[in-house]
Protein backbone atom coordinates (compact mmCIF):
# COMPACT_ATOMS: atom_id res chain seq x y z
CA UNK A 1 0.00 0.00 0.00
CA UNK A 2 2.14 2.38 -0.90
CA UNK A 3 5.52 1.00 0.50
CA UNK A 4 6.66 -1.13 -2.60
CA UNK A 5 9.62 -3.26 -1.70
CA UNK A 6 10.07 -1.04 1.58
CA UNK A 7 10.52 -3.05 4.61
CA UNK A 8 8.72 -2.02 7.72
CA UNK A 9 10.84 0.54 10.60
CA UNK A 10 11.09 4.60 10.05
CA UNK A 11 13.40 6.09 7.61
CA UNK A 12 14.62 8.90 8.97
CA UNK A 13 16.75 7.33 11.15
CA UNK A 14 18.63 6.36 8.17
CA UNK A 15 21.19 9.44 8.31
CA UNK A 16 22.16 9.33 11.93
CA UNK A 17 25.57 9.36 12.97
CA UNK A 18 26.67 7.08 15.45
CA UNK A 19 30.47 8.76 15.61
CA UNK A 20 31.72 11.06 18.26
CA UNK A 21 30.31 14.38 17.90
CA UNK A 22 32.64 17.52 18.33
CA UNK A 23 30.79 21.10 19.70
CA UNK A 24 33.05 24.12 20.06
CA UNK A 25 34.31 24.27 23.52
CA UNK A 26 32.07 27.04 26.01
CA UNK A 27 34.43 29.40 28.02
CA UNK A 28 32.84 31.13 30.90
CA UNK A 29 31.90 34.70 30.31
CA UNK A 30 30.98 38.02 32.65
CA UNK A 31 27.76 35.97 35.30
CA UNK A 32 29.04 32.59 34.56
CA UNK A 33 30.98 30.18 36.66
CA UNK A 34 32.89 26.76 36.36
CA UNK A 35 31.08 24.36 39.01
CA UNK A 36 31.60 20.37 39.72
CA UNK A 37 28.38 18.68 40.56
CA UNK A 38 28.49 17.42 44.46
CA UNK A 39 24.38 15.89 45.02
CA UNK A 40 22.07 14.70 42.37
CA UNK A 41 18.92 16.34 44.94
CA UNK A 42 16.16 14.85 41.84
CA UNK A 43 13.81 16.80 39.97
CA UNK A 44 16.76 18.70 37.93
CA UNK A 45 17.97 20.02 40.77
CA UNK A 46 21.81 19.34 42.19
CA UNK A 47 24.44 20.86 44.74
CA UNK A 48 27.43 22.40 42.89
CA UNK A 49 30.82 23.22 44.11
CA UNK A 50 31.52 26.62 42.31
CA UNK A 51 35.62 27.07 41.67
CA UNK A 52 34.80 30.58 43.25
CA UNK A 53 34.77 28.94 46.54
CA UNK A 54 31.18 28.74 47.06
CA UNK A 55 27.95 25.66 47.38
CA UNK A 56 25.27 26.31 45.50
CA UNK A 57 22.09 24.99 44.56
CA UNK A 58 22.01 24.66 40.44
CA UNK A 59 18.85 23.92 38.25
CA UNK A 60 19.12 21.97 34.77
CA UNK A 61 18.21 24.77 31.90
CA UNK A 62 15.04 23.74 29.88
CA UNK A 63 17.28 23.14 26.64
CA UNK A 64 18.81 20.62 28.82
CA UNK A 65 16.38 18.93 30.24
CA UNK A 66 15.48 15.52 28.84
CA UNK A 67 18.15 16.01 26.40
CA UNK A 68 21.63 16.03 28.23
CA UNK A 69 21.94 14.36 31.57
CA UNK A 70 24.46 15.41 34.13
CA UNK A 71 26.05 12.95 36.96
CA UNK A 72 28.02 12.97 39.98
CA UNK A 73 31.52 15.11 39.86
CA UNK A 74 30.74 16.11 36.42
CA UNK A 75 32.33 19.73 35.35
CA UNK A 76 29.24 21.86 34.61
CA UNK A 77 29.31 25.84 33.32
CA UNK A 78 26.49 27.59 35.85
CA UNK A 79 25.14 30.98 35.02
CA UNK A 80 24.85 32.58 38.37
CA UNK A 81 21.60 34.73 39.39
CA UNK A 82 21.85 38.45 40.67
CA UNK A 83 19.10 38.37 42.68
CA UNK A 84 20.04 34.76 44.31
CA UNK A 85 23.62 33.85 45.40
CA UNK A 86 23.04 30.39 46.41
CA UNK A 87 21.55 29.50 43.51
CA UNK A 88 22.43 29.19 39.88
CA UNK A 89 21.17 28.10 36.51
CA UNK A 90 23.14 24.80 34.73
CA UNK A 91 23.68 26.16 30.94
CA UNK A 92 26.01 23.55 29.67
CA UNK A 93 27.96 20.42 30.69
CA UNK A 94 31.80 18.88 29.95
CA UNK A 95 32.69 15.75 28.79
CA UNK A 96 36.26 14.51 29.56
CA UNK A 97 37.77 15.49 26.63
CA UNK A 98 36.76 19.12 27.10
CA UNK A 99 37.82 19.25 30.85
CA UNK A 100 41.04 18.53 29.88
CA UNK A 101 40.85 20.88 27.81
CA UNK A 102 40.10 23.72 30.23
CA UNK A 103 42.63 22.59 32.83
CA UNK A 104 45.46 22.41 30.05
CA UNK A 105 44.16 26.10 29.28
CA UNK A 106 43.72 26.97 32.84
CA UNK A 107 40.49 27.70 33.12
CA UNK A 108 40.16 25.35 36.36
CA UNK A 109 41.99 24.16 38.63
CA UNK A 110 44.22 21.30 38.07
CA UNK A 111 43.15 19.49 41.05
CA UNK A 112 39.72 18.28 39.80
CA UNK A 113 39.07 15.15 39.52
CA UNK A 114 36.09 14.41 37.53
CA UNK A 115 36.22 10.47 39.36
CA UNK A 116 35.82 8.46 36.18
CA UNK A 117 39.40 7.20 34.53
CA UNK A 118 39.98 8.27 31.27
CA UNK A 119 43.18 8.60 28.61
CA UNK A 120 44.18 11.74 30.41
CA UNK A 121 43.79 10.69 34.00
CA UNK A 122 46.01 8.06 35.90
CA UNK A 123 44.29 5.66 37.88
CA UNK A 124 43.68 6.22 41.46
CA UNK A 125 44.09 3.66 43.66
CA UNK A 126 41.59 3.65 46.46
CA UNK A 127 43.38 1.81 48.84
CA UNK A 128 41.43 -1.55 48.97
CA UNK A 129 43.26 -4.59 48.95
CA UNK A 130 41.85 -7.68 47.80
CA UNK A 131 43.74 -11.35 48.97
CA UNK A 132 42.40 -14.74 48.33
CA UNK A 133 43.59 -17.72 50.31
CA UNK A 134 44.04 -20.50 48.12
CA UNK A 135 44.97 -23.21 51.21
CA UNK A 136 42.73 -25.89 51.04
CA UNK A 137 42.49 -27.62 54.30
CA UNK A 138 44.12 -30.72 54.37
CA UNK A 139 41.25 -33.78 56.20
CA UNK A 140 42.18 -37.08 54.99
CA UNK A 141 39.13 -38.12 57.37
CA UNK A 142 36.92 -36.23 56.07
CA UNK A 143 37.90 -37.75 52.59
CA UNK A 144 36.61 -40.95 53.43
CA UNK A 145 33.06 -40.39 55.10
CA UNK A 146 32.61 -38.24 51.45
CA UNK A 147 33.27 -40.90 49.00
CA UNK A 148 30.18 -42.01 46.95
CA UNK A 149 29.67 -45.16 44.61
CA UNK A 150 28.14 -44.44 41.61
CA UNK A 151 26.21 -48.42 42.14
CA UNK A 152 24.06 -46.96 45.06
CA UNK A 153 22.66 -44.40 42.53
Amino acid sequence: MGRGNQKGGKKHKRGKKDGYETKALRLREEGQEYAQITALKGNGRFDVKCFDGKERIAIICGAMRKRKFVNMKDIVLVSLRDFQDSKCDIIDSYNDNQVHQLKSGKHIPEFVNTGENSEFCEEIDGGIEFTMDMDIPDDSSSDEDTEIDLDDI
